[in-house]
């Protein structure tokens, strides 16, 4: 059994993730809800009757200096300042003693005219009160306040604010709710994959695969499982067995030989001779008496800390151009728009060097020891982003912790490769994908409520810390694991230099036209265009990362398929190619239309295409580069494309920021998708001859 591919056992433990947590954190979100709505009626009185008093207060120190209500100057600008700081508050209005209104921002003067002239006569009665008279008009619950001047009542002050707002704000709080306890049950259920895999399901597998040789005769091996626990206990018991039998094999033959050597009848120590060749012929016992320890590698070594990464790194994602946008932009020779995209794109710059730099160190160190050795620069990155003053020392920040979080991935996705072979390379990179799929999941809709609740800065703070336990839970499984035997020595040919990989016309087809798209896509569209849009019409970081998280939702899903697809039918090339189409098809349709609607069915297209296509890239590049991958290694091929594509991530915020002056929001996207289409559509015209001939000149060197 593969215990990354387990289904049963994913399957089961989500439902324990689910019975665990969903029941009481429902209970507890619905009784703080209704204590919520309970509380907030009063609340919001207050805090009308509050903003009522000081409008009154100003209207009436103008007033006192002799200036009629209907001649008062700047009133609109006042109260929209007034509105943007109080969201809450739907309108305000200046009404004259016979109610016609004077000043009125907020609302239409036909939704409420009426109303304030039957009111005029009851707010003229009620001159004394300082708490003003609360009317229901239509959706809207209206606070007016009396204005007096030396002579008496001059008119009067309005509040208006919606009596559905705390309905809409009791929604918005159950779906962050909602969400929250959703990204809850992702890390549930990946921090007991964990638990089960490396405390339970890995060892007792290692214990199957011992009794496996036995049946076959071959006592040479027995599990090599340290653990203190229960397993451990059995694991211990198993091992004394195997002694206690390998001790009574050596009883026996030394008891032959003694047969053997001391008998006198010559036909008897023939036949000893005989059973003792038998012995040997049906059992294989180690030597030196010392029976080897089996120790396997799986991907869920590092898939709990890959997991924290990318979780850390994934949660500035849905706000990272909100938040350079927000910063002084200090370099004049840059379009606005540019100085948006280039944090984005100085960490994809980050993420290429790192990545054509970590395959080499990769190689050479080993990947446990490349991920420790990326883990500081993706701290120092995350920490100090938040600490940034501009848009340059941000974007200085995010290459530093793009090329952490290069050598991270590039050092688990060598030792994942590394873990697998044959017909399941995809299933073993699909755990990577699964793995950094459901991270960015988590740390994109979780980082937007963060960023809502406690500010963008902090949120980094926030990331930095998960660095930090991805890297302590890395120290302690460092401790617990086998020693790492996937550093190699130097490339056995170096000669002509990995850059001959580019005769390959295949592998360069691969990334010109597959690998590099998808990126453009990915930054160009859904990293930089998707939030400027969302937020320039109206919709709160909440509901941008809500939004932003069907991309890795949609992804996860597909990939899963793909995946098992890939590696029953090997249709690798054919999956690329139409993930690539679809990508670009579905940019195109998020421009057809105005509203969110178009924008988040280019998001599901832009999942299902990456589904389709992340991993059967990574598992065709040892179809494609079988001699490369046998002459420079398998992670040095891998990370070589890791950082070509990363051009793609690089061009494309730089790109969507060209075309976004030039031809609005809309024509960026259309701009953005037209590029992306017709590389896939060229890639998918070349593919059709990836079966035909040799790999490339090397190769038939080579053969």
């Amino acid at each position: 059994m593969r215990l990354d591919s387990s289904r049963s056992l994913l399957v089961r433990l989500l439902m324990l993730a689910v019975l665990v947590l969903v029941p009481p954190m429902g209970l507890a979100s619905f009784m703080a809800l209704d204590r919520f709505e309970q509380g907030m009626n009063p609340e919001l009185d207050r805090k009308a009757a509050a903003v009522g008093r000081d409008l009154v207060v100003q209207v009436e120190r103008a007033v006192a200096y002799g200036i009629p209500v209907d001649k008062l100057v700047g009133v609109d600008e006042f109260f929209a300042q007034v509105l943007s700081g109080n969201p809450e508050i739907r309108y305000l209005g200046i009404t004259g003693t016979d109610g016609g209104i004077l000043f009125l921002r907020g609302a239409l003067s036909g939704q409420l005219a009426e109303t304030y002239h039957q009111q005029s006569g009851g707010l003229t009665g009620a001159q004394d009160s300082v708490d003003g008279t609360t009317t229901q008009i239509g959706d809207f619950v209206d606070l007016a306040l009396p204005v007096k001047g030396r002579a008496g009542l001059v008119g009067a002050v309005h509040v208006g604010f919606d009596q559905g707002y705390i309905s809409s704000r009791l929604f918005s709080i159950f779906y962050d709710i909602a969400v929250v306890l959703g990204a809850s049950l992702i890390v549930a259920f990946e921090i007991l994959l964990f638990v089960v895999v490396f405390n339970v399901s890995g060892p007792m597998k290692l214990v199957a695969e011992a009794i496996e040789y036995g049946k076959k005769g071959d006592f040479t091996r027995m599990p090599g499982i340290r653990a203190d626990d229960e397993v451990g206990h059995f694991a211990r018991v198993f091992n004394a067995t195997m002694r206690q039998v390998d001790s009574a094999y050596r009883g026996l033959m030394a008891y032959i030989d003694e047969v053997r050597t001391g008998h006198f009848d010559r036909d008897a120590a023939e036949k000893a001779g005989e059973i003792a060749e038998r012995v040997r012929f049906l059992f294989r016992f180690d030597a030196s008496g010392a029976p080897s320890f089996l120790r396997e590698k799986l991907s869920s070594d590092v898939r709990l800390p890959l997991f924290l990464f990318i979780f850390a790194e994934e949660i500035s994602r849905s706000f990272m151009p909100l938040y350079a946008q927000s910063l002084p932009l200090r370099l004049a020779w840059l379009t606005p728009e540019v100085m948006i995209a280039l944090p984005i794109a100085v960490f994809m710059t980050g993420i290429a060097i790192g990545s054509l730099w970590g395959g080499v160190v990769t190689e050479r160190l080993g990947s446990r020891r490349v991920f420790q050795i990326g883990l500081v620069p993706a701290a120092l990155g995350c920490l100090m982003s938040g600490l940034s003053q501009s848009v340059f020392e941000l974007s200085l920040w995010r290459g530093i912790a793009g090329l952490g979080y290069a050598l991270v991935t590039v050092a688990c996705q060598g030792y994942i490769s590394k873990t697998g072979g044959g017909s399941r390379q995809s299933s073993g990179l699909g755990s990577y994908v699964g793995a950094v799929l459901s991270a960015a999941l988590c740390g994109t809709v979780l980082g937007g409520v963060m960023a809502d609740r406690i500010g963008f800065a902090p949120t980094f703070f926030v990331s930095t810390g998960l660095v930090v336990v991805s890297g302590i839970l890395l120290g302690y499984l460092l401790e617990k694991a086998a020693p790492d035997q996937d550093a190699t020595t130097e490339s056995k040919d170096d000669q002509r230099g990995l850059s001959r990989i580019f005769l390959n016309w295949r592998f360069s087809v691969l990334v010109l036209f597959a690998a590099i798209p998808a990126k453009i896509a990915l930054t160009g569209f859904f990293f930089f265009l998707v939030p400027l849009m969302l937020w320039n019409s109206g919709h709160e970081l909440p509901e941008i990362a809500r939004i932003m998280v069907l991309y890795p939702l949609v992804m996860l899903a597909v990939s899963y398929y793909a995946t098992r697809f890939s590696d029953q039918w090997g249709w690798r090339v054919g999956q690329i190619a139409v993930g690539g189409i679809l990508g670009g098809a579905g940019i195109l349709l998020a421009a057809l239309f105005d509203g969110t609607l178009p924008l988040l069915v280019g998001i599901v297209f832009l999942g299902v295409a990456h589904g389709m296509s992340a991993s059967p890239q990574l598992a065709l590049i040892p179809d494609i580069c079988w001699v490369e991958c046998h002459h420079y290694g398998r992670t040095r091929v891998l990370a070589l494309l890791r950082t070509l594509e990363r051009v793609g991530s690089v061009i494309g915020p730089v790109l969507a920021a060209i075309f976004l002056p030039l031809w609005g929001a809309e024509g960026a996207i259309v701009a953005v998708g037209s590029v992306v289409l017709g590389m896939a559509a060229i890639f998918a015209m070349l593919a059709s001859r990836y079966g035909d001939g040799p790999h490339l000149e090397s190769e038939e060197g080579a053969l």
